[in-house]
């Protein structure tokens, strides 16, 4: 019980501390490059973020527990929304853009769909993970080559040359990736130390700990106003998880995708990102009582899990 406390302090200290230096070195180098922050958030910062859900769902297919790489993902994407737009929303104002992420918006819809096409028959194959990933490499590229927002106006935030924001931006990932294992580690235990049973700590515990880089990220963004990359990190962390994380997992090895998995959460995860375009068109910046509504939306989920 003690290690596990442990495992959960140093893992939270570890995501801080790297989402502060993602969010500087990103903001900064967007600043530098004139390229918009919104940019930096969906690509180089969501796929940051997104390595813990990499990481496990890959670990995951190696051993054969397909329900937990799927599980994770489809949690993590319903967690980004709820609970880390939500919380983040709830405590910093955080503006939402319609115009310019309607398009990112489209293709995550568009992305949620092509999942459960694939996954309609139960099972992610190898060529099926190869079209999410290769769709991953247009997306980035169309991030790239058709930038959508404003110029970024962010002042730098940090001095130095582009290699040592760049080294930054990697230390940060590497911090974050630790420190989600520590925290997911720690959180199993304490699961089990608890009596609850593996799959539910699965869809829930572990979809939870890999989405706190996601967190952490956005809610230092928001607090240093830079909401363009909060709303990025988490539109294109969820395109990153469905599009690399299960790509690659089921690149790997083919996924086992169970019927159950497909039900709720699948239907949560698309709620939620229609519920996105829906706050983008509201007055902003997002209220308490939306984002109140957000995280209440999270917590029946975790609810209807146990």
């Amino acid at each position: 019980m003690l290690y596990s406390i442990l495992f959960l302090i140093a893992g939270s200290a570890m995501l801080y501390y790297g989402a502060e230096w993602i969010v500087k070195g990103g903001a900064t180098i967007a600043t530098r490059l004139g390229i918009p922050t919104l940019v930096i958030g969906l690509t180089v910062v969501a796929f940051g973020t997104s390595l813990p859900e990499l990481i496990v769902s890959v670990i995951a297919a190696l051993e054969g527990s397909s329900a937990i790489a799927i599980g994770n993902v489809v949690g993590s994407n319903v967690a980004n929304v709820g609970l880390v737009l939500g919380l983040s929303a709830l405590i910093f104002p955080i503006t939402v853009n319609y115009d310019h992420l309607k398009r990112d918006f489209f293709i995550y819809l568009a992305v949620c769909a092509l999942f459960i096409f694939f996954a309609f028959d139960e099972r992610l194959s190898q060529f099926e993970g190869m079209v999410l990933f290769i769709s991953l490499v247009f997306y980035i590229l169309l991030c790239i080559k058709s930038p959508t927002g404003e110029e970024t106006k962010t002042e730098e935030v940090l001095e130095g040359s582009m290699w040592k924001l760049i080294g930054l931006i990697i230390g940060g990932i590497v911090l974050l990736s630790f420190g989600a294992d520590l925290f997911v580690d720690g959180a199993i235990f304490l699961a089990r130390n608890l009596g609850v049973s593996e799959v539910v700590i699965g869809m829930s515990v572990v979809a939870f700990g890999t989405s706190l880089p996601e967190l952490a990220t956005s809610a230092m963004a928001a607090f240093r106003r830079e909401s363009a990359i909060s709303v990025g990190n988490i539109v294109g962390s969820n395109i990153f998880n469905i599009l690399s994380v299960l790509g690659i997992a089921s690149l790997i090895h083919p996924l086992e995708s169970p019927k159950e998995i497909l039900g709720k959460e699948v239907i949560f995860m698309i709620a939620y990102g229609i519920a996105m375009f829906v706050i983008s068109k509201m007055p902003q910046p997002i209220t308490r009582l939306t984002s109140g509504i957000l995280l209440a939306g999270y917590i029946f989920f975790i609810y209807l899990l146990f």
